[in-house]
């Protein structure tokens, strides 16, 4: 007997509606999976026939055939399990389907448990979006599957569970889709129906709050610099000896960034359910900030893989990507950040397949002046051989480095300075100003600072004959290239708009280019 059942699959950041179809058929035992199926997918005979043994039910002595189509699409990971499952008693008629169009997502393990998958949000909204009333999920994602408006989602824990639930006539009324939170997205058939809660689970617990700006003590310039590249968006590099202040100043961002709007919000969820990031119980209002480790390989940085997933470029969208010790980073690695950061996506390209993931996020990095990391420090404590200091920053590429905003030399800040020391600003107070800035960027031209480019650049800074010499003479000062020229005059413009300024002045291009000189760019001897 055929038994056809709907589900879904993950493919890039979108979900794809996936038709199951289940021939249990007279002849030789044998179960066989076509339809390009992974190796995950494949290994599905296994658990799906230790599932259905162990949950009670009759492994039918037939030969059985599952077709996954769409056939040229490629199938990965687990999501197809319960689906398979349930087709195979369907299709030895152990169960009857009730009423009504319905869709499994779901892992199963060979005790017949239905666990989790990656992708449970976009995947829903693949198939509210295809018209399907009823979904039915693993139970630890029924919050996740539930932010998805238009359709009824039913939670199981066991193989016997959905097979209940398959039985069952669906409910008479499905959560309805408000106009108010019908946000655009990605993938097949327009805007996925996803609306957030209005609270959060109780068992969501918030994460651990950052250090505050406060406990940055003694690096002015530093605090500055971060406050005028959180504010438009712009790159920033720290550098100096261990012990000054770069790692922890980078660990305040997530205090300094304001919460997402609806639409970066949507899509900050979509990547999270994607990348496996849960639980998840809201959208996700906080703006990412993603600190990898240097060890981390190139498809971890850019995505790809066998499923083609997303990396750290994109999983840092619309936040920030904070990089610690920079020059560790592998070569390729660092190359592949210089894309991404003028485009704002980054594509992967396979044999058969292209795949474009969204990556527009803003890069933190912080480095030592040398492997020891005391060159230039006035104590005289490097011993690294001459030569080395240079090569050491060397691995930091020209072209990358054209791409970094604004670059502070960090020192080593006195006892004094720490222990007696004035208190310093709080981060909410900074925030208030980094917020501020933003929301008059946002409303000026519709993006920030750190985006804009050409025309409309030039049109946003308002330069007066003085601001358009003084601009020019630090170009040639700087020998800034075109690409550099531009982010000098973003950064003025951001500069500006944190000081209230309607246009930029000379003394805003004047900080711009102190952040950009030469003085300040991997040049340890000037720390001391």
């Amino acid at each position: 007997m055929l038994a056809t059942l709907l589900s879904s699959t993950i493919v890039g950041l979108d979900g794809r509606i996936i038709r199951v179809e289940v021939d249990v058929a007279p002849g030789l035992p044998g179960f066989t999976i076509v339809g390009l199926a992974d190796a995950a997918l494949q290994e599905a005979r296994e658990r799906v026939r230790g599932a259905i043994r162990n949950a009670g039910f009759s492994h039918p002595p037939r030969r059985i055939t599952v077709n996954l189509a769409p056939a040229d699409l490629r199938k990965a990971g687990a999501s197809l399990d319960l689906a398979i499952a349930i087709g195979i008693l369907l299709g030895s008629e152990q169960v009857t389907a009730g009423p009504g169009r319905i869709a499994l997502i779901g892992e199963l393990s060979l005790g017949g448990e239905v666990a989790g998958v990656a992708g449970i949000l976009p995947m829903t909204a693949a198939l509210a979006r295809r018209g399907i009333t009823r979904v039915i999920v693993p139970a630890d994602a029924i919050a996740e599957a539930s932010l998805v408006a238009g359709i009824e989602v039913v939670g199981v824990g066991t193989l016997r569970a959905a097979a209940d639930a398959v039985r069952r006539r669906p409910r008479r009324s499905i959560r309805p889709m408000p106009p108010r939170v019908e946000l655009a997205g990605q993938g097949e058939g327009g805007a996925p129906p996803i609306v957030g809660p209005e609270g959060r689970s109780p068992s969501d617990g918030a994460p651990d709050a950052p250090p505050d700006l406060a406990e940055v003590r003694g690096q002015l310039e530093a605090r500055r610099a971060l406050e005028i590249a959180l504010a438009g968006g712009h790159g920033l590099l720290l550098v100096g000896p261990p012990g000054s202040g770069k790692t922890l100043i980078a660990r305040t961002i997530p205090g300094l960034l304001p919460p997402l709007d609806d639409e970066r919000a949507l899509a900050a969820t979509v990547i999270a359910s994607v990348a496996g990031d849960g639980p998840i119980w809201a959208l996700r209002r906080a703006a990412p900030v993603r600190m990898p480790h240097h060890t981390l390989s190139y498809a971890a940085m850019v995505g790809g893989g066998p499923r083609m997933s997303p990396g750290e470029v994109t999983r840092a969208d619309h936040g920030v990507l904070f990089l610690d010790e920079l020059p560790e980073f592998g070569r390729d690695v660092l190359e592949a950040l210089r894309q991404p950061l003028e485009d704002g996506h980054v594509s992967i390209a396979r044999v058969g397949r292209t795949m474009r993931f969204p990556a527009r996020f803003q890069l933190v990095a912080a480095m030592n002046p040398c492997p020891c990391g005391f060159a230039g420090d006035p104590s005289g404590r490097c011993r690294c051989p001459i030569g080395v200091p240079e090569r050491y920053a060397g691995r930091v590429s020209g072209p990358l480095r054209d791409r970094i905003d604004l670059w502070v030399t960090m020192a080593r800040v006195p006892p004094a300075a720490l222990i007696a020391g004035r208190e310093p600003e709080s981060s909410a107070i900074v925030a208030q100003r980094i917020n501020a800035a933003r929301r008059v960027q946002v409303r000026r031209s519709g993006a920030l600072n750190g985006r804009l480019a050409g025309r409309r650049l030039r049109a946003t800074c308002g330069l007066t004959p003085a601001g358009i010499a003084r601009a020019v003479a630090l170009a040639d000062l700087e020998a800034l290239t075109g690409r550099g020229t531009e982010r000098l005059l973003r950064v003025a413009r951001t500069i500006a708009d944190l000081g209230g300024s309607p246009r930029v002045e000379p003394e805003h291009l004047d900080e711009a280019a102190r952040f950009r000189s030469p003085a300040a760019r991997l040049d340890t001897r000037e720390a001391s």
